[in-house]
């Protein structure tokens, strides 16, 4: 993975963690549903989340319904 996709990764898996109210632990599952809406973003992602990934909204909010 580069390093421009990895840096990318990072801010939004820190903005899903800040959007949750900073919970405690859970960096694994925003840092993996950050991973899977930046490949989506890059035209490289299979359009869905990757297993154990909850859907969130662009706020980072669980997505409901």
């Amino acid at each position: 993975m580069n390093d421009d996709r990895d840096e990318r990764i990072r801010r939004r898996a820190y903005g899903i963690w800040e959007a949750l109210g900073r919970p405690e632990g859970g960096h694994q599952q925003h840092w993996t549903q950050a991973e899977a809406e930046i490949l989506a973003d890059e035209g490289t992602g299979t359009g869905s989340a990757p297993e154990g990934a909850e859907e969130l909204d662009a706020d980072g909010a669980p997505k409901r319904g």
